[in-house]
């Protein structure tokens, strides 16, 4: 046999919405987290390649700014 649906008040109905309104932005928060880190590990990631790429060229670091400021 199928379970009759709760008929709730307006009160319940009102805690339970505020309930996942609460549930969801914390969820929007740790996922913002997440990107935040993300990016920061992919910039990070990029910066050591860019570090590789300067030394085994024989270029100094002020060299390698000065082409790229000047084209």
């Amino acid at each position: 046999m199928a379970r009759r649906k709760k008929n709730y008040t307006l009160d319940e109905q009102l805690e339970m919405i505020t309930t996942e309104i609460k549930s969801t932005e914390e969820n929007l928060k740790n996922l913002k987290q997440m990107e935040k880190d993300i990016k920061e590990q992919i910039k990070m990631r990029r910066l050591e390649e860019l570090d590789v790429l300067i030394s085994s060229s024989g270029m100094s670091f002020d060299e390698v700014k000065t082409i790229l400021v000047n084209g």
